[in-house]
């Protein structure tokens, strides 16, 4: 079977340029859908990405005086026997001195002092971090859109471009 021209002569630039934006769509698409599947509540990192979105530190007033609240992962969760909330430790220092050893809150979740006040100060760290969630998964969600938009609209130009081929070989078949 011979050869056909079109074979050996290289693509120009014209010719590459479909060719790269497909690849580039294709990755787009797969890098971002990744994401979204890897910040999923069902994944084993998911404890360290909410942990990323917490803010570091929360300044707070407890029995009159104030406090900076610092959380940490807790090494010894396990999500078999601990509540979600155990999963994250709320710690301070006293007189806010980080050299000082670190003091954690009882059950790493509430405040108890002279006034028997009882906050869930982890749910103070969730809270800012489901807000950036929230933020994080509308952006990956309109992306996935778009992307896919971008993808279908790709293909019908590709067909569009196998057609034109197809239309100009059968016109030269026929002179």
């Amino acid at each position: 079977m011979a050869k056909d021209k079109s074979e050996n002569t290289p693509k120009t630039t014209q010719q590459k340029l479909p060719i790269v934006f497909g690849i580039t769509l294709l990755v787009l698409f797969v890098l971002v859908l990744g994401t979204k599947l890897a910040i999923s509540p069902n994944m084993p990192s998911y404890n360290n990405y909410v942990l990323m979105l917490m803010p570091k530190s929360i300044d707070t007033v407890f029995d009159d005086k104030d406090l900076t609240l610092y959380v940490e992962k807790n090494k010894d969760f396990d999500k078999t026997k601990n509540e979600p909330l155990e999963a994250y430790k709320v710690y301070y220092y006293k007189d806010n001195d980080t050299s000082t050893k670190k003091i954690y809150l009882k059950n790493g979740k509430t405040l108890k002092g002279e006034k028997e006040e009882s906050n869930m100060m982890v749910l103070q760290f969730l809270g800012n971090a489901t807000i950036t969630d929230s933020i994080i998964r509308n952006i990956l969600n309109k992306a996935l859109i778009i992307l896919f938009v971008l993808l279908a609209c790709y293909l019908i130009y590709i067909w569009y471009l196998d057609w034109c081929r197809r239309q100009d070989k059968k016109k030269e078949l026929n002179r």
